[in-house]
């Protein structure tokens, strides 16, 4: 795993553009560990990989799973429960609209009297 996170770090630096130099001054990691963590050689700590991660655009969930430090998560929920909860969340905002409505139709009813 050590050598495909590497090679993963040095695809996204190369893709923004960024040099060594510049990944090593937005992180305060060294050139020399940054250069040995692309090469395959060191594996980053987490603390290594929490520092590069913000000027390589990844989530530090997302870089510490390629790495290997967490496990990868099963979504909660599959698309097809995601897209019925979505539909049933629209429904009780909806009702939650039209309730409210009402709510103030009723309340100024029962002022005016």
């Amino acid at each position: 795993m050590t050598g495909n996170i590497g090679k993963i770090i040095r695809e996204q630096r190369k893709g923004i553009p960024l040099t060594l130099h510049q990944l090593s001054e937005m992180s305060g990691v060294s050139v020399s560990h940054l250069g040995r963590i692309e090469q395959g050689l060191r594996k980053p700590s987490p603390r290594t990989l929490q520092k590069i991660s913000k000027p390589l655009g990844f989530d530090l969930d997302e870089i510490l799973t390629m790495a290997g430090f967490l496990s990868p998560r099963e979504p909660l929920f599959s698309q097809e429960q995601r897209e019925k909860l979505r539909a049933e969340l629209h429904t009780l905002l909806d009702r939650a609209v039209t309730d409210s409505k009402r709510i103030k139709e009723i309340t100024d009813r029962l002022l005016m009297s």
